[in-house]
């Protein structure tokens, strides 16, 4: 318990922290205001006992009505003033702008650490879950600590104590009557909310199952193959019954703990009937007047265990939401790439895998097994194998995404990560085989390539001309200014063959020295994929060019072929080097053969 009570301090720094340095006058005058609502409770007694005795007095012609007049302002002002503090300026003003602060801020943190993270913790799933917990549920969070569990606590404890005074007045001995049944109730409360909220962690790993076949039957991707394969009552079957076992799951975490909510409800229900029962026995021995009677038994009745319960408010309920600003922590505390120092972009490129192993975080098996490969500048090469062997995770190394295992990938000699970021930026430029459809404009969609020059209308037109994307572009109805993609209102789709003269405009984009073609064309019959290998062969006619694949369009064009197989380059050469060997390239083209013994690609049979 005392590692819990120190994580919520420390939460509760951290969050105020936030906002304070942007809004320090909000949180001081929420404090405030706190303090006083939390006054309002005992004021309200002293209120509410004239308003009763000084009626009566009126009544028998004990005092003037204008003596009564101040109670009747003040009686209404604590009617209306809680309601214009709390629901206006707190929860109409305080919360939704303190949640603006902590999403710019917090978001900010996040996207900033981002762009630092090691890549890696994308294909983690412990990483992902962290991520994923931090970025979509510390704002919800957020939103109940502060100000609402703040403000409660706070309030709560400025109206126990001036409750507690009024009682202690009274008789001293009626503070035990009250606070033995609170800390009694505040234990069992405690423990068990805390128990639930460890306990539904691991029920909440297990929602993911549930969450994500759920997005299976509403994502416009898989309604497609829903509609077509007419599976859709399957997966609505399964996502059922996968549902009610949650459903089990989550009343099994919850009613476990139904015994000791049962017993704390009934402490506080025997509480309040025993103390209203001793103020009941004081009046009829003449030790309360009516007033006081009246307004002790409201306030027990309806305001004190509620805010004693409140002033122990965060401690109580603040569980759950300090598993996700944890997960904020442990979301920033993710392991950051170490940029490099040297910003020269160079002209010429050669590229040099020297003995490069590598294994994908969470496992035991190495993809690349020392591999050794040169590339020379403005040398197009091929590298091929089945799917599986490592060729595109060459080029996420040879990007920066990950650090070999062993061995090092040297640019002009020069580490890779030597080279900073930015610099590493400008040198590659890849084509992906799964390019982003980014739902902006057409000129952003080409700048992302290179950002820098996303007001660079020369260099725009540069890029869109060398991937032959100027003509559909032109012709647009706002050309490079029209919103493309389906995610908003007037956005204009292109084909998928448009999509892809995007992406490779995207990678021209800058004038960058390599260019990486991996694995672009996959949904490409055999002969469009080695016409579009061809002509981007001769759009890179002045560059380095590598293309990625597991079929051999792109071989008959390229000065050097690599065979990957097993982690490592099993054969090198070009296409009649390696045909003559008869080895494991050779196989592999008479098994692709007949996918190009057609018209324009002929020259494959031969």
């Amino acid at each position: 318990m005392k590692s819990k009570i120190k994580e919520l301090l420390t939460a509760y720094k951290d969050l105020l922290g936030e906002i304070y340095r942007e809004k320090p006058f909000m949180v001081i005058m929420t404090f405030l205001a706190a303090i006083l609502l939390g006054l309002f409770t005992p004021l309200s007694v002293y209120v509410n006992s004239h308003i009763f005795n000084d009626g009566i007095a009126i009544a028998r012609g004990e005092m003037t009505f204008g003596q009564y007049i101040p109670f009747l302002i003040l009686f209404v002002l604590l009617t209306i003033l809680p309601s214009i503090i709390g629901g206006v300026f707190i929860y109409g003003y305080v919360q939704p702008r303190s949640l603006l602060v902590l999403r710019t801020s917090m978001r900010g943190r996040m996207l900033q650490k981002i762009k630092k993270m090691k890549y890696e913790h994308f294909e983690n799933e412990e990483s992902m879950e962290i991520i994923d917990k931090a970025y979509n549920r510390v704002e919800n969070a957020a939103r109940h600590m502060f100000p609402m569990y703040v403000v409660t606590a706070i309030s709560s404890l400025v109206a126990s104590l001036g409750a507690l005074w009024y009682l202690y007045s009274v008789k001293w001995w009626l503070l035990l009557t009250v606070l033995i049944p609170f800390i009694l109730e505040t234990y069992l409360t405690t423990k068990t909310n805390y128990n639930i909220y460890d306990e539904l962690e691991t029920y909440w790993q297990k929602e993911r199952r549930y969450w994500i076949l759920g997005s299976f039957l509403r994502s416009r991707e898989y309604l497609r193959e829903n509609k077509t394969f007419q599976a859709a009552d399957y997966l609505i079957d399964t996502y059922r019954k996968r549902l009610n076992s949650r459903n089990r799951e989550y009343e099994k975490y919850y009613f476990r703990h139904l015994k000791s909510n049962f017993t704390k409800y009934y402490i506080t229900d025997l509480a309040i009937i025993f103390n209203v029962i001793i103020l009941l026995v004081l009046f009829i021995k003449g030790e309360l007047n009516i007033g006081l009677f009246i307004s002790l038994s409201q306030l027990i009745f309806r305001d004190l265990f509620g805010d004693l319960m409140g002033s122990v408010w965060p401690i109580r309920w603040s569980g759950h939401h300090i598993n996700f600003f944890n997960y904020f922590k442990k979301y920033l505390a993710l392991a950051e790439d170490e940029d490099g120092e040297l910003e020269e972009i160079p002209e010429k490129v050669s590229i040099e895998f020297k003995d490069v192993w590598f294994k994908y975080p969470g496992t035991e098996r190495y993809v690349l097994k020392g591999l050794n490969l040169l590339i020379n500048d403005q040398e197009k090469l091929s590298i091929v194998g089945e799917n599986g062997e490592g060729k595109s995770t060459m080029v996420k190394l040879l990007l920066g995404l990950f650090t070999p295992d062993r061995g090092q990938i040297l640019i002009n000699g020069v580490p890779l990560f030597n080279y900073s970021a930015r610099a590493r930026s400008k040198i590659f430029g890849p084509i992906f085989q799964d390019f982003i459809r980014y739902s902006i404009t057409a000129r952003e969609n080409v700048a992302i390539g290179d950002i820098d020059y996303l007001a660079d209308k020369e260099k725009l037109g540069v890029a869109l001309k060398q991937a032959r994307a100027d003509e559909f572009i032109n012709n647009l109805p706002e050309k490079e200014e029209t919103l493309l993609g389906r995610d908003f209102d007037g956005g204009r789709d292109l084909s998928g063959g448009q999509w892809q003269r995007i992406a490779i405009a995207r990678a021209f984009m800058g004038d960058k020295p390599v260019l990486i073609l991996d694995e672009p064309t996959s949904q490409l019959d055999p002969v469009a994929e080695s016409n579009l290998y061809s002509e981007f062969a001769e759009m890179a006619k002045n560059k380095t060019a590598i293309f990625i694949t597991h079929r051999l369009a792109s071989t008959m064009i390229t000065d050097k072929i690599y065979v990957i197989a097993e982690g490592k380059v099993q054969e090198s050469g070009t296409h009649e080097e390696l045909m003559q060997a008869g080895g494991l390239y050779a196989q592999m083209f008479e098994a692709q053969k007949q996918w190009y013994q057609k018209g324009e690609v002929n020259a494959y049979a031969q």
